[in-house]
């Protein structure tokens, strides 16, 4: 079998104290036609000693610094909670600056987070299955999820009507994103072919997209081809990352729904929706206003939290909630009731102590 050249370009910030440890599984891969790019981006810590560290061990290693690409002074990271400049996403525009380097010599290319664990045959499995799907564009896989002291508290799991099978088109992605969200197609895992970002464009990192600019990537790419699922868990993700910052206290809707309502209203594709699709991802906002209204109510904003919650009881939430139960989901609907009960009899600032320390 032929082993092309793969460039895993390892994304690092700010993890002097971690950093080797972190790189030290890409190291260790067992497919052997790899080249590692650490590339650091504006790291104000010891990220670059420790990069050289790992070098002086390991000369193959390529060394790079990213400097963003648009002028970071008109904008905030969507980590941040800033709002008085336009958004980008740091880790999408450092994927982009990756791209743009030059440096990538690998007809396939991997971007590593440094807060995960990647196995050691997930380099090697990913190729072979490019390799033997040449139609498809990338391949992503599941995960275990691990907690801070690198123990495994969860795992990512394939939707039902997606098991059985390995590569996928627009439409049976689209459908399980309506369903279940943004839920198992994980950036950190996903190996793409490095003509594919030649052929449909960078990130869209400082658009309206927001921290979901990643969703919009890949549905951009299944407009025109196949991605591919290893239904094996490869990595261990890392809980408690930027999806869990930028959820926390967070009151905007969800930057989610402008991907999804992009490519449903502004792109047509609700016109071959069904409607107990459509019906799903109404739950899905539903959901989401559940949690807004909570995030409200935590920072003191009572009404705007009994406003939200009052608004958020009817039929089709019910019919929806059952055509896919879950016990997420059965969860959600307790704390809406609790939200219900306890905002509309005026027990808004005991719920709110209640929550923060729960919360603590």
């Amino acid at each position: 079998m032929k082993t092309p050249l793969v460039t895993i370009f390892f994304l690092a910030h700010n993890y002097e104290k971690n950093l080797e440890k972190a790189v030290k599984p890409i190291l260790e891969q067992s497919y052997p036609n790899i080249e590692i790019i650490i590339s650091d981006n504006q790291s104000t810590d010891n990220t670059q000693k420790a990069i050289r560290q790992i070098q002086s061990k390991h000369p193959k290693v390529i060394s790079r610094k990213n400097i963003p690409g648009i002028n970071t002074d008109q904008f905030h990271d969507v980590d941040t909670k800033d709002t008085s400049t336009k958004v980008y996403d740091a880790c999408l525009n450092h994927c982009n600056g990756c791209i743009n380097s030059g440096l990538a010599k690998g007809e396939f290319i991997i971007f590593c987070h440094q807060d995960d664990i990647y196995q050691k045959n997930i380099i090697k499995k990913e190729v072979e299955f490019l390799m033997a799907h040449p139609k498809v564009a990338g391949v992503f896989t599941l995960a275990n999820i691990i907690n801070k002291d690198d123990k495994v508290v969860g795992k990512w799991n394939l939707p039902k009507e997606l098991r059985g099978k390995s590569t996928y088109h627009f439409s049976e992605i689209f459908k399980a994103v309506l369903h279940h969200g943004n839920t198992f197609l994980l950036p950190p895992t996903f190996m793409a072919r490095k003509e594919i970002f030649a052929n449909m464009g960078l990130f869209d990192d400082h658009g309206s997209f927001g921290c979901s600019a990643d969703l919009e990537m890949w549905l951009r790419i299944l407009e025109k081809y196949q991605i591919g699922i290893l239904q094996e868990n490869l990595i261990h993700y890392r809980d408690g990352g930027r999806g869990a910052k930028y959820n926390q206290l967070r009151t905007q809707t969800s930057d989610f729904f402008k991907v999804m309502d992009y490519y449903l209203i502004d792109k047509g594709y609700i016109a071959s929706t069904d409607k107990k699709s459509l019906r799903q991802y109404e739950y899905q906002k539903d959901f989401d206003n559940t949690l807004r209204a909570m995030n409200f109510l935590m920072q003191g904003q009572i009404q705007e939290a009994k406003k939200i919650i009052n608004a958020s009881f009817s039929w089709e939430y019910f019919r929806a909630l059952f055509e896919n139960i879950k016990i997420v989901r059965i969860k959600v609907l307790i704390l809406k009731v609790t939200l219900f009960i306890g905002l509309n009899l005026g027990l808004g600032e005991y719920l709110r102590k209640m929550f923060l320390a729960l919360r603590v």
